[in-house]
């Protein structure tokens, strides 16, 4: 049963779920941290449930986050630890000031950003006060908004030359090495990694790369290996459809490999599936060095190479001998 404050407080949050705590706090008469412990109460007990709704399109870009916390004296250690550890967090600093740490996130949308600060900032014992501040956009260094580049050229002649004929490669790597050839010649991606999965779907069983570091290949295959799949890739395999992700640097379906993308230095990634049938028996990922606004277009004819990648490769099961590696 909700009391008076409860109501109230609700009643706030329905009109402007973007109120600060400390608004709210002066609307009700009461307390900054009296707010935050009713909201994260409420939250708790299911009687109060954030949701946003997105205009069509804006989906497309994550709710990037900056939050100024101020510990409990003798435990910012102790909260930047605990806040670190969390898979939505790109980094915590300790700071001077009015704040002791700020923290720099990522989420899919701004709903997730909220019950984030709510449950896990706000409602973090050792956290005595914490503000929000929702990131924009990032501006140059001659105050310009950072470029947002078109489709990559596409090469139309090599795309439907392969596409008209029956490649029989021999073996896995000829085809996955003629897959990264045409993304980054024909579609003219910056890098291309192209993987075929094995039979149950669950692992990496050939790569290939082209234009990517020995290191990024190396570790994205042992965290494949660590975590029985990734993310992104285990996507693919349940929709059979491509993912499309504007910037890998900040994406929650990337947050396993933000560590890696920042040190390989691309921004946009695009990653379809190979079908043989029904089933996904690889994937060809595309990587491109600057942030780009890929077309339905452009999509379409990355998806159709990988199809008839996927084809040749269920062609090639098919005719291979009993006991082949490949």
């Amino acid at each position: 049963m909700l009391d008076t404050i409860d109501q109230e407080l609700v009643r706030c949050l329905e009109q402007d779920a973007r109120m600060t705590n400390v608004a709210l706090a002066r609307r009700l008469g009461v307390s900054e941290k009296t707010v935050r412990t009713r909201i994260a109460r409420l939250l708790g007990s299911k009687a109060v449930r954030l949701e946003v709704v997105v205009a069509e399109g804006a989906g497309e870009r994550p709710s990037r986050m900056l939050y100024l916390v101020h510990a409990e004296p003798g435990h910012r250690f102790e909260v930047a630890r605990s806040l670190a550890r969390r898979s939505e967090v790109d980094s915590v600093h300790l700071s001077t000031g009015a704040y002791d740490l700020t923290v720099l996130a990522a989420f899919p949308d701004d709903a997730s950003a909220l019950e984030f600060f709510v449950r896990e900032v706000e409602g973090h014992p050792q956290v005595r006060a914490a503000q929000s501040c929702h990131l924009i956009s990032e501006v140059a260094a001659d105050g310009s908004p950072p470029q947002t580049e078109g489709d990559p050229d596409v090469d139309t002649e090599q795309i439907t030359a392969f596409l008209l004929r029956r490649p029989a490669p021999g073996g896995a790597e000829e085809l996955l090495d003629e897959a990264c050839r045409l993304a980054t010649e024909a579609l003219s991606a910056d890098r291309a990694l192209a993987s075929i999965l094995d039979p149950e779907g669950e692992e990496l069983r050939s790569t290939r790369a082209r234009g990517l570091s020995a290191s990024y290949v190396d570790a994205t295959i042992s965290r494949a290996k660590e975590q029985r799949g990734l993310p992104v890739v285990q996507k693919v395999i349940e929709t059979r459809q491509h993912v499309l992700v504007p910037d890998a640097r900040t994406d929650r379906l990337m947050a396993w490999a933000h560590d890696l993308v920042r040190d390989e230095g691309y921004v946009t990634f695009l990653t379809l599936p190979m079908l043989s049938g029904e089933r996904v028996v690889g994937v060809l990922s595309l990587y491109l060095d600057r942030p780009t606004a890929l077309s339905d277009s452009y999509v379409a004819a990355a998806q159709a190479l990988a199809d008839h990648l996927g084809m040749a490769w269920g062609r090639l099961e098919r005719t291979a001998p009993p006991g082949s590696g490949d």
